[in-house]
């Protein structure tokens, strides 16, 4: 692994745990659009995943 790649994987770990202190400290009002947005980034993953998948090997 290039010190690009960890550099991103950092960076992307330190999003995710900024990203849950900052659901966890939403008001229970918007937990309706918490469910919408974990919703999107589930169906962005596998969509991605079925992309690759299909993808042929050029």
């Amino acid at each position: 692994m290039n010190s690009l790649s960890r550099a991103g994987l950092i960076i992307l770990l330190i999003l995710a745990v900024a990203t849950g202190i900052w659901l966890n400290n939403t008001a229970w009002r918007n937990r309706r659009l918490i469910w919408q947005l974990q919703a999107a980034v589930i169906a962005g993953g596998v969509g991605f995943i079925a992309g690759r998948i299909t993808a042929g090997n050029e």
